[in-house]
């Protein structure tokens, strides 16, 4: 009977020391659900705040790149037009690139070339190359302008990644 009271004794004592064991598990379980819980909820609410950030990084990019291509359509035109304007004065007699023959010359044929001839573009290999050099000119002053638009396109969109980090 005394080993039945120590067993029984025992097993009280061991299932005192179970229930506040248990007990003790629930509350760090708890206690761990609610940090979860916490962590949960600020990487929601940071990830809210980035996408939003990210919104408005796009919506001032978009910003950036219609006014870019803007400025870069006016300087296309800019450019064909300050070319027009001098190819067209490059083609009036009057403005020619060779010399008159001097006043007092007793050959002037023998002196100085045929300035229409010389600045003609369709048959000799002079106005040939001319034309080549000027199709080259023209797309170097293209990709120029290209490059200029965005650079300073890519220099404000690295402003717009940037501001953020300012902020903080």
């Amino acid at each position: 009977m005394i080993g039945m009271a120590g067993a029984l004794l025992a097993s009280g004592v061991g299932l005192k020391v179970q229930t506040s064991r248990i007990a003790t598990a629930k509350a760090e379980t708890v206690k761990v659900q609610a940090q979860y819980d916490l962590f949960v909820e600020k990487a929601r609410v940071l990830g809210e705040q980035q996408a939003e950030e990210a919104k408005r990084r796009d919506e001032a990019n978009k910003v950036l790149m219609e006014q870019a291509d803007e400025e870069n359509k006016r300087q296309h035109a800019a450019d064909i037009a300050t070319i027009l304007r001098l190819r067209r004065a490059a083609a009036n007699p009057s403005s020619g690139t060779l010399p008159s023959a001097p006043t007092g010359s007793s050959r002037p044929d023998l002196i100085c070339f045929d300035r229409a001839e010389y600045q003609r573009e369709d048959g000799n290999a002079l106005g040939i190359l001319f034309a080549g050099a000027r199709a080259l000119a023209d797309e170097g002053t293209a990709a120029t302008i290209d490059l200029n638009s965005a650079k300073k396109w890519a220099k404000g969109l690295k402003l717009i990644m940037e501001l953020p980090h300012a902020l903080n």
